[in-house]
């Protein structure tokens, strides 16, 4: 074999390893993830779904004290299977009752009717065959993000359900 062509079969064989390796650690950590159901707020039913992803928000009610995080360097102290949560600095240790600590997430606060809720903005991919299901529900009862919480501290959405 040439060097040309030697060099032709690299070139092609590591963006494909690099995806390999890349699909086989999220995998694994999806693996030993556990998994929340997170009220979610934000759809806006005049805007249909665009191509396969629709954006929602986490919607949490803030525990304890209201901290700025503008940049996604806090930590997220989950609590009541994910209903509530506490948002701490980075370099804050999370309280012992709390369930689970997720990070790298913006969070974004909202007052009503005297109390501090926090959303979250992230999007889902969703089946050409479920869209038009999934969007009648959005718009017409309260729905939950079924998330697993990876051991690092990931938040990521696998799908939308009713709320229970």
């Amino acid at each position: 074999m040439t060097r040309a062509g030697l060099l032709a079969i690299l070139v092609i064989a590591a963006p494909v390893a690099g995806t390999l390796a890349s699909v086989a650690i999220n995998e694994a950590q999806l693996r030993d993830a556990t998994e929340w159901r997170i009220p979610i707020t934000g759809y806006d039913p005049r805007d249909p779904l665009r191509g396969r992803y629709v954006a929602f928000q986490y919607d949490w009610t803030v525990a304890g004290r209201r901290t700025a995080c503008p940049s996604g360097d806090c930590v997220l102290c989950m609590e009541d299977g994910g209903r509530r949560v506490r948002v701490e600095p980075r370099s804050a240790v999370c309280p012992a009752s709390v369930d689970a600590v997720a990070s790298g997430l913006f969070v974004r606060y909202a007052t009503e009717g005297g109390g501090t809720r926090a959303t979250a903005a992230t999007r889902i991919w969703v089946s050409e065959a479920r869209a038009p299901e999934l969007e009648r529900q959005l718009q017409t009862r309260p729905m939950v993000a079924v998330s697993r919480l990876t051991r690092s501290g990931r938040l990521i959405a696998t799908h939308l359900e009713p709320a229970p």
